[in-house]
């Protein structure tokens, strides 16, 4: 392969060091550039077409999140990646709301995982790049159809469904439960635009259904309300769940429809371009058992043959009848 033909990536980091590393690891394989802070980051993105922006958080000037978001509107195109520590509980939020990244990468990285991350970037950047004409990254929230899709509100918090009522305003178009069977049952039956669920640790229900959701019925946009406030379990949202948007408990309601506007406008950006699909996949979860059932309940062999899922995910085997 030409050395013009490789995927080209950009790497942002204060530290010489970490840029050497990234440099290291990504020879070879890719066209790889770097930049000392996001300013020049930026200067280089004006000038040039990355397929891939890595950027570590903490850089004096310009954050990781920050730089990303200005990024993407510079790039849209581009796909983002964060290098930066669970404990980082605000950095690792905005990735999800502000910069809405591909992948974020725990430090130290593993060097395998990570050039898997960036393999897969790369070619989702590629992938979509052909359909990239008229596309716009930055979605609008206004006009008087905002609410015709469905929206199921997975949750059993009382106030956080009459928060969303209240957004909503017209019920016809909202359904709330705290049913995992109900759930996955509206999923089934009806057509779905956005779902949005607390979030009660890594290995809980809801953490399963946004991942079969994601993977099953990816055109669903998928948002959390939540108190959580688990590093870890949100960069496990954004890895395994490419969730639209974390949102913290508790939210006014004009913010709460606003946010929503805007998903539904997601929701309807996929299905009007599909291969837009691609660039919200999700990576394989650390979850081994999910995976395992996962894997059996949609599984192509006839049911009488099939494996069945764990008595706590039965429920996964509805979504591909």
């Amino acid at each position: 392969m030409s050395h013009a033909s490789l995927p080209k990536v950009l790497c942002v980091d204060d530290e010489p060091g970490l840029l050497r590393s990234l440099r290291w690891l990504l020879r070879g394989q890719y066209d790889v550039a770097v930049a000392a802070s996001g300013l020049d980051a930026l200067a280089l993105m004006g000038a040039q077409n990355f397929d891939v922006v890595i950027s570590d958080q903490r850089m004096p000037g310009m954050t990781g999140t920050e730089f990303l978001e200005r990024a993407r509107r510079v790039s849209p195109r581009s796909i983002r990646l964060l290098l930066t520590g669970y404990s980082d509980f605000n950095a690792v939020l905005s990735s999800v709301n502000e910069s809405e990244v591909f992948r974020f990468i725990s430090k130290p990285w593993d060097n395998q995982k990570l050039l898997e991350t960036v393999s897969d970037a790369a070619k989702v950047a590629r992938m979509t790049q052909a359909s990239w004409v008229d596309f716009q990254d930055t979605v609008g929230a206004d006009g008087p159809d905002a609410f015709d899709e469905g929206v199921l509100v997975f949750d059993g918090d009382d106030s956080a469904v009459a928060q969303w009522r209240s957004a909503v305003k017209r019920e016809g178009n909202i359904v709330c439960t705290d049913d995992i069977g109900e759930a996955v049952s509206q999923l089934t039956r009806q057509k779905v635009a956005v779902l949005i669920t607390d979030i009660q640790g890594a290995r809980s229900q809801q953490m399963d259904l946004i991942r079969a959701v994601r993977r099953n019925q990816p055109e669903v946009v998928v948002m959390v309300y939540s108190q959580e406030r688990d590093s870890a379990v949100i960069g496990r949202l954004i890895n395994e769940g490419q969730i639209y948007r974390f949102i913290a408990k508790p939210a006014g309601a004009e913010y709460l429809n606003r946010t929503l506007r805007s998903a539904l406008a997601r929701h309807r950006q996929l299905l009007a371009e599909p291969a837009r699909v691609m660039r919200h996949r999700t990576q394989v979860s650390e979850d081994l058992d999910f995976e395992r059932d996962f894997a059996s309940a949609a599984s192509q062999m006839p049911k009488t043959m099939r494996k069945p899922p764990t008595g706590a995910r039965a429920w996964l085997q509805r979504l591909f009848r």
